[in-house]
């Protein structure tokens, strides 16, 4: 539990996001603060994320913390020899600097589209010291080889997405107000072979947060995921449903790939492990645009 002087800080930083962000007609610039998650900087024009680092000064410590001591336990993270970590939709890199600075993993690979988001992404891998550990790429990973359109969120900067040509889900979040921009898409098998040059063996973690897209990236990852190590995903119905992808395609594909997940409440630390059989079920009781989860999802092996 914070503090009252923790609180008090918190509080001090929210007014000022204010006065730091600037108001209507403002001008883009560079924030950077030292946050739990490693020296990171991010722009002023994000609303999501960028605002949660300064008030906060941390991201996602509690999910890290609580699903990597469940992985601990279960003898699942820190075999010999798997000490990479790949980190798909690193954004600004919150995910893989704070797993290599808490010593979880040796190296990482991270994957972020958008241009801008990457070039906050290599300047936070420099300012921390592990420009030699962790290795970007300007990627989107999805289920075929070649360009894609990413649609562009101007007040999450954390939501840029691959947009599908065909969804089931009405745009409930303006997305067909939005820029997009072309991008090389890859599969995850193909980068780490051809580009990343990693034998999938020395994989420790799978940490992806691609928006919806988690689906897509699944079935490019077959050769990657047969090697079992975990993944730790975004689960969004909303999202796969705008990627192009209903309940039953969705469910079918985890089916084919995984044997189990668990779900992970990081404010209380709790994790509840279901067959991969409840997907559906999950998938029907969280239909909105504010709603998600986060899983950790274990390979089938062989």
């Amino acid at each position: 539990m914070p503090t009252i002087g923790q609180r008090l800080s918190r509080a001090y930083r929210k007014l000022r996001w204010g006065m730091v962000r600037g108001g209507p007609g403002r001008t883009p610039r560079i924030l950077t603060v030292q946050t739990a998650n490693g020296i990171l900087s991010f722009s002023n024009m994000d609303l999501h994320n960028a605002k949660a680092l300064y008030i906060h000064r941390a991201w996602e410590i509690d999910l890290i913390t609580s699903s990597m001591d469940y992985l601990k336990r279960e003898g699942l993270v820190g075999k010999p020899g798997r000490d990479i970590l790949v980190d798909v939709g690193a954004n600004l890199g919150m995910i893989c600097i704070a797993m290599l600075q808490r010593g979880y993993f040796r190296e990482a690979i991270a994957i972020e589209p958008d241009p801008r988001n990457f070039a906050l992404l290599t300047r936070n891998i420099e300012q921390n010291g592990l420009g030699d550990r962790i290795r970007p790429f300007p990627v989107a990973i999805t289920e075929e080889a070649g360009e894609v359109e990413l649609e562009l969120s101007d007040v999450n900067f954390g939501d840029h997405r691959v947009r599908a040509t065909t969804t089931g889900a009405s745009a409930r979040m303006g997305e067909e107000r939005r820029v997009a921009v072309r991008v090389p898409g890859r599969r995850l098998d193909d980068l780490l072979r051809t580009e990343a040059r990693v034998d999938p063996g020395t994989i420790g973690l799978v940490w992806v947060d691609i928006q919806g897209h988690e689906g897509r990236l699944f079935r490019g990852a077959q050769e990657t995921l047969r090697q079992g190590m975990p993944v730790i995903s975004e689960f969004w119905p909303y999202g796969i449903r705008r990627s192009g992808l209903e309940r039953d395609a969705y469910a079918e594909i985890v089916r084919s790939r995984f044997a189990r997940f668990a779900i992970v409440d990081a404010a209380t630390g709790r994790i509840e492990t279901r067959d991969v059989a409840a997907i559906p079920e999950i998938f029907d009781a969280h239909p909105l645009p504010e709603q998600n989860l986060e899983l950790i999802l274990f390979p089938r092996v062989g």
